[in-house]
């Protein structure tokens, strides 16, 4: 099979990466991260939006994640199943959507 469950996941993670870097919430998350940022970090801009980009990235995993999630405690297959993981993907790939219009402008 060519979309075996590892395969799925590193799509899923390039997916949420994208959207950690181009997401038009960023604008949200630079002020939450220049407050939770550690302080052996310096507060440049750089910093600032490297972190805000891991922020929207696991927030985009945590929030396609969790459904993915209960889908897959809802289904009784075995532990092979790429279902909820395509599930996972396509959560995530609808959350980075309004990334899309900032990738090329």
């Amino acid at each position: 099979m060519i979309f075996d469950r590892h395969m799925l996941f590193t799509l899923v993670i390039g997916v949420a990466v994208v959207n950690g870097i181009f997401s038009p919430y960023l604008n949200i998350a630079v002020p939450i991260t220049a407050v939770l940022m550690p302080e052996m970090f310096p507060r440049n801009p750089s910093w600032v939006l490297f972190f805000s980009s891991i922020l929207v990235a696991s927030a985009t995993l945590l929030f396609a994640g969790v459904p993915a999630a209960i889908l897959e405690r809802l289904m009784d297959e075995t532990p092979e199943a790429t279902t909820p993981m395509w599930a996972w993907l396509a959560l995530t790939v609808v959350l980075t959507l309004p990334a899309l219009p900032n990738i090329a402008p």
